[in-house]
């Protein structure tokens, strides 16, 4: 099964306007992925270069801090539940400063 992952990708230091990076991931089947998971794989495996929040201690909605725009609505990475195929999109909180990609202050 595949899954098509649209990023928001923005680095202020050397980007003037923001632009979706696409990936394809092949989710294993019987597999349940959360969108951290994702990024996680996508990072480790595709595009070093993705900057996006990762605490290893949470990963149980407790920080907040990995809140993105997952299809249109606000919700942790770390508890949103990815579905086997079609499309995810993830972009940065709206109104938030952002240091690079998915990661805001």
């Amino acid at each position: 099964m595949a899954l098509t992952v649209k990023i928001r990708r923005f680095d202020p230091s050397v980007d003037q306007t923001s632009q979706f990076a696409i990936f394809e991931v092949s989710l294993f089947p019987n597999t349940e992925w959360t969108a951290l998971d994702v990024l996680d794989y996508i990072h480790f495996r595709m595009d070093s270069s993705l900057s996006y929040h990762r605490h290893s201690t949470c990963k149980r909605g407790i920080c907040v801090r990995c809140a993105t725009l997952i299809n249109g609505k606000i919700r942790l990475l770390c508890e949103y539940s990815v579905p086997a195929q079609g499309e995810l999109v993830l972009e940065p909180v709206p109104g938030r400063n952002i240091v690079k990609d998915l990661v805001w202050t």
